[in-house]
């Protein structure tokens, strides 16, 4: 074995090159000090870069009547913000909206990033010619495949969700919503027995925000952008002569599913916590029952 090389081949698909196994775990790249970054850290970071720098180049000198990129940004927020508002309730969106505007742009351009060829073959490795060349310190991983950041999302949202939840509602609405009988009869008995029920169903619910739904948010999208990148690696293995022809259906799909997911994610954390903040709604539900 020789000493880890760099490579840059442009003609990786064309080649009958090596590649080591796609990892379920990102790569260590550098450290700071103590602070390991590892390929999907860089990948994050060059996605952060991109929307800040859009952004500024859109607002940099706003017009009354917007054009161009300015246009495109502010239809993009007012599309968002209305989505949500008709979820979460106007107050919550307008206290909520730069977690939810700003993790769905972040998920979709970070699984849009890992589809570029390149993301994931460019990189350190071992090999003495280009045709048994061997990656197995790619630069770039999608950043979205990486768990911990996927983690990191629902951890802001979960935090997030206490506070928009006790904000809007208040502690004692919050846990009337957890544990309080959502149903009125004539017959005392029948209210009782549907307090104990709602009471028992209630820590059910709990288990759910403080277990279930963290770990689902979590893995649901590393899953799928794993799963997707997965895809990709081992068709591509399969023949890499031709590798560039049977991944153009392919790619086609996964630009889809990198919109979905983002969306789904999107949508999920919105109604999760629309349930409780949408006041609104449960005012008109209301009313209507009346």
């Amino acid at each position: 074995m020789s000493a880890p090389t760099l490579l840059f081949d442009v003609k990786m698909s064309l080649l009958p090159s090596v590649f080591a196994e796609l990892t379920k775990y990102p790569t260590p790249m550098f450290s700071i000090g103590d602070f390991e970054v590892n390929n999907s850290m860089i990948s994050a970071a060059i996605v952060t870069i991109i929307i800040i720098a859009v952004v500024q180049a859109a607002m940099r000198a706003p017009k009354l009547i917007p054009t161009g990129l300015q246009n495109f940004v502010e239809w993009l927020v007012e599309v968002m913000s209305n989505f949500l508002e008709g979820i979460t309730g106007r107050e919550t969106m307008q206290r909520g909206f730069w977690y939810f505007g700003s993790v769905f742009v972040f998920i979709f351009l970070g699984n849009l990033l890992g589809l570029i060829p390149g993301v994931g073959t460019f990189g350190f490795g071992h090999g003495t010619t280009i045709w048994n060349f061997e990656v197995d310190r790619p630069f770039l991983r999608g950043a979205n495949a990486n768990d911990n950041l996927t983690a990191a999302y629902t951890a802001i949202f979960f935090f997030m969700w206490f506070y928009w939840c006790i904000r809007q509602i208040g502690l004692g609405g919050l846990l009337k919503h957890i544990f309080g009988s959502q149903v009125h009869f004539p017959y005392q008995i029948v209210n009782v027995l549907f307090v104990i029920i709602f009471f028992l169903v209630g820590w059910v619910e709990v288990a759910s925000i403080l277990v279930i739904r963290p770990i689902a948010f979590t893995f649901r999208l590393y899953g799928n952008i794993f799963g997707g990148e997965y895809m990709l690696d081992s068709i591509y293995k399969m023949n890499p002569n031709i590798g560039f022809i049977t991944l153009i259906p392919c790619y086609f799909y996964e630009t889809l599913v990198a919109f979905v997911q983002a969306f789904v994610f999107f949508v999920l954390t919105a109604v999760f916590t629309g349930v409780y903040t949408n006041t609104d709604a449960h005012s008109t539900k209301t009313a209507s029952n009346h």
